[in-house]
């Protein structure tokens, strides 16, 4: 049993690392690397905090693109998508080097990032993970959600260095070739026609029948209020990240390494998860994994600002950060099957983004109100209990979506 277990990666390790290449360097890792920029383009510009955090809002276009996506990819398949994603992504990176520092060009720049980027996101890539792994698909979950995070960790001390030796712009332009490389050799190494043969011979009349039953599934609606509640800290998470540790007292660079520890939390947090998945009842593991990082949060809130504090802080909010994606990719797999599973987790995919939103809206408000992170941080930290509670009413062995294929 356990050789067939492992046995999985050794036969599909080429697709799995085409899977983990082409997320780890699409629009994710802009979690892991736009707070870099942050500091240096508020300084330079001299946009307000309220401002910039406004950014994260726009993530409110997932809620659209992500159940495109999602169908797109059901129905052409993962290397036509990621394709398209992978060839446009990088104008967005080009259009930020040579921004004259108007703030409504940088969110148009931050708009056309989304729209594009969202072809490169989990109900893509995670599509071949699905298809490919049954006995260690909670493990090859984790896998390709580590891609970000990985690339994260190894590009925000490189990005750091690169502005301060040669300036914002060209450390931007730097990321849009990497991205553009890495994500056309991810391509390359994709599969032919994966999750395409689903859904070519569907008439078009499935598709409303398709919605009515995802709809009428409780695990649904399980899935996107939680998936909405313990992603509100998102916005503070990617862009405000470094600016919030700054604000508890870390220097610039050390703010730079904590950002890192975020990223090797998210890691560490992803292959915890992927394993208990494949071991553990998956409502236990989404329960205590998604409820971690309000422990962080208070604890960033709290005056206790010892460099040792901050990073256990940023290291758990980071884990359950890694947690999420597995998840949400696993527990679509089991209660949806593959016919529906790119639209399913663009859906979930847009909760998501949703939840981001509207904690972006919300950090917004609070800084203007009070100048500090901290009210936010609390608040954060109590939806994230209630989001991750939710996951304990979806029970043990629930049935999968009546002509699902596992």
């Amino acid at each position: 049993m356990a050789s067939a277990y492992w046995g999985e990666l050794r036969t599909h390790w080429r697709p799995l690392l085409a899977a983990t290449m082409g997320l780890g360097f699409g629009i994710g890792l802009n979690a892991y690397t736009a707070s870099i920029f942050a500091p240096r383009l508020i300084g330079e510009f001299g946009w307000a905090r309220s401002q910039f955090a406004l950014l994260a809002s726009f993530g409110l276009l997932m809620i659209v693109m992500q159940p495109i996506t999602g169908r797109l990819t059901d129905r052409f398949g993962v290397r036509a998508v990621s394709a398209i994603g992978v060839l446009t992504g990088p104008i967005a990176y080009v259009a930020y080097a040579f921004q004259s520092g108007d703030i409504r060009a940088f969110f148009a720049i931050a708009v056309l990032q989304i729209v594009v980027g969202t072809l490169t996101t989990s109900p893509v890539y995670t599509r071949i993970v699905a298809e490919r792994f049954e006995r260690a698909r909670g493990l090859a979950f984790s896998i390709v959600m580590t891609g970000p995070p990985l690339v994260g960790a190894i590009f925000a001390p490189m990005l750091d260095w690169l502005i301060d030796a040669e300036g914002w712009r060209t450390a931007y332009l730097v990321l849009g070739v990497a991205t553009l490389a890495f994500g056309l050799l991810a391509v390359s190494m994709t599969p032919a026609h994966v999750g395409e043969r689903h859904v070519v011979h569907e008439p078009a009349e499935s598709h409303g029948s398709d919605y009515r039953v995802i709809l009428g599934n409780p695990a649904f609606w399980v899935l996107i209020v939680g998936m909405v509640l313990v992603n509100i800290p998102q916005g503070l998470a990617s862009a405000q990240m470094k600016l919030v540790l700054m604000d508890s007292g870390a220097a610039s660079q050390t703010a730079t390494w904590l950002v890192s520890i975020y990223a090797m939390g998210v890691i560490a947090g992803r292959f915890a998860c992927g394993l208990s998945l494949d071991r553990v009842q998956p409502h236990h593991v989404a329960a205590l994994a998604l409820g971690t990082p309000a422990i962080g949060m208070m604890l960033m809130a709290s005056p206790f600002d010892a460099t040792l504090v901050l990073a256990m802080s940023v290291a758990l909010m980071g884990m359950a950060q890694g947690a999420e994606g597995d998840i949400a990719a696993y527990l679509v797999s089991r209660r949806f099957g593959l016919g529906v599973f790119s639209l399913v987790l663009g859906l979930v995919g847009a909760a998501i983004a949703g939840g981001s939103a509207i904690g972006a809206l919300t950090l917004s408000y609070t800084l203007s109100q009070w100048d500090s992170y901290a009210p936010f941080l609390m608040l954060s930290a109590c939806t994230t209990l209630v989001g991750a509670l939710l996951f304990l009413t979806l029970g043990r062995r629930p049935p999968m979506m009546q002509g699902a294929t596992a």
